[in-house]
């Protein structure tokens, strides 16, 4: 077994030596034996996806003969500590789910976790996967993990609530504002915005990014642009504007609610990952009810973009069963594994060939191949993870005073921190 250092982020990702102490504790005797059979062991964080996970592993076990039984720890931050401190012993699962972009990042470089490059060639070969995702998995030019899901954050929208307002889906945000403004004069909310004191601060941020410039919000969030820039202030503006306008809800609104605001017709939009459309279902909601396009660029001569989030699927560098994982991560993406887990999951695959069968993410995703919009990381994985989430902080405050100079002031916050983290992140 191969002893690690704890570099300075990955102890920063860690609770203090109780926890350190707690998470190596829990991990030990638990996994480190392999495990019996066929069987392997995978680490994640989502305990409702039992069933999605069950499905994949009987397409895998026909594929390659393996087995997954998963450990779901649905504390993310007891579930961070525990990855990375069984990483370091004997006890480390033989997969695992962790994040994209620099949060891989974060842990690739401790030498944690194993290069799948070939895993990707296959993928890419077999037309499984667009190349285009590899880079948000790599480090230093090598891909540490493949995508474990694709969701995309479109614009929901409520059918009853457009039929009562009399509009139809805009397609160019002066129309969605045009829109907005129609729903408010009928007496119903027009775009639920939670964020008040949650990640979802950054959703319309990077929404208003994007549509002036994904060019600038690939730039920014990589340290090579100034949140103090032109684009960012304008954003923030236009934010602060709509805001004024009363376009958005309360920003202490909670997402959970937003499904029987749609049934009830008294909410016209959100934001939101593909994967809340099982929220919706849950409620009795289908295509009949709720809707999803693609929201139009702020600049109509800017092209289209679309946020896109992805979990990591990883193999652990001293897994015990090191080859049998190697071999399901050279099957994960084939079409067959995708659409047994996708049906499941109810959400997009990163195989364009494995859609959730018969659901409006499915029409969703046949709109963005139509349209081919650049397709960017989401904020929360596309940074350093201390500077995203101190700026979440930051513009969960705006969302509660949202005016023109107090965005102007968190952009200059955002813009310190970034000076103090990207220099911590490189050195």
């Amino acid at each position: 077994m191969t002893d690690r250092p704890l570099s300075r982020r990955t102890l920063l990702g860690l609770a203090g030596a109780g926890g350190l102490a707690w998470a190596t504790g829990c991990a030990r005797g638990t996994y480190t034996r392999p495990a019996p059979g066929n069987v392997l062991t995978l680490n994640n964080d989502v305990a409702t996806w039992t069933d999605a996970y069950a499905a994949a592993s009987d397409a895998l076990e026909r594929r390659t003969g393996s087995r997954l039984a998963v450990r779901a720890v649905p504390n993310q931050s007891t579930y961070q500590q525990i990855v990375r401190m069984s990483a370091q012993t004997d006890a480390t699962t033989d997969l695992f789910k962790w994040w994209n972009g620099y949060r891989l990042q974060d842990i690739a470089r401790g030498g944690i976790i194993t290069d799948l490059s070939t895993a990707w060639d296959h993928a890419q070969e077999q037309g499984w996967v667009n190349p285009e995702m590899r880079e948000s998995f790599s480090f230093d030019g090598r891909p540490y993990a493949l995508p474990l899901y694709k969701t995309y954050y479109p614009m929901f929208f409520s059918r009853r609530a457009f039929a009562a307002a009399g509009v139809t889906v805009p397609t160019t945000f002066a129309e969605l504002l045009e829109v907005a403004g129609t729903l408010r004069d009928a007496g119903i909310t027009p775009i639920g915005a939670p964020g008040a004191t949650t990640w979802e601060s950054i959703i319309w941020f990077t929404q208003l990014l994007i549509g002036h410039s994904p060019d600038y919000y690939e730039d920014v969030t990589a340290g090579r642009a100034s949140y103090l820039d032109d684009t960012a202030t304008a954003a923030m503006e236009l934010w602060a504007r709509m805001y004024a306008d009363g376009l958005f809800s309360e920003p202490d609104a909670d997402q959970s609610g937003f499904p029987g605001m749609f049934a009830d017709g008294t909410l016209g939009m959100v934001i939101a990952g593909t994967f809340t459309i099982n929220s919706y279902i849950q409620a009795g909601l289908g295509a009949a009810d709720v809707g999803m396009f693609l929201v139009p660029p702020v600049d109509p001569v800017v092209e289209h973009a679309v946020v896109v989030e992805s979990a990591a699927l990883c193999v652990s560098a001293d897994a015990h069963k090191h080859e049998q994982a190697m071999a399901v991560a050279d099957d994960w993406l084939a079409t067959d594994v995708q659409q047994a887990w996708a049906d499941q999951l109810g959400d997009a695959s990163a195989n364009p060939a494995a859609l959730p069968t018969g659901s409006v993410v499915a029409d969703f995703a046949h709109d963005v191949a139509r349209v081919r919009p650049r397709e960017v990381t989401r904020y929360w994985e596309a940074s350093p993870p201390v500077l995203v989430e101190g700026n979440v902080q930051d513009l969960s405050a705006f969302m509660v005073t949202p005016t023109v100079d107090n965005g102007i002031t968190v952009l200059r916050n955002l813009q310190d921190r970034a000076d103090a983290e990207w220099e911590a992140w490189r050195a």
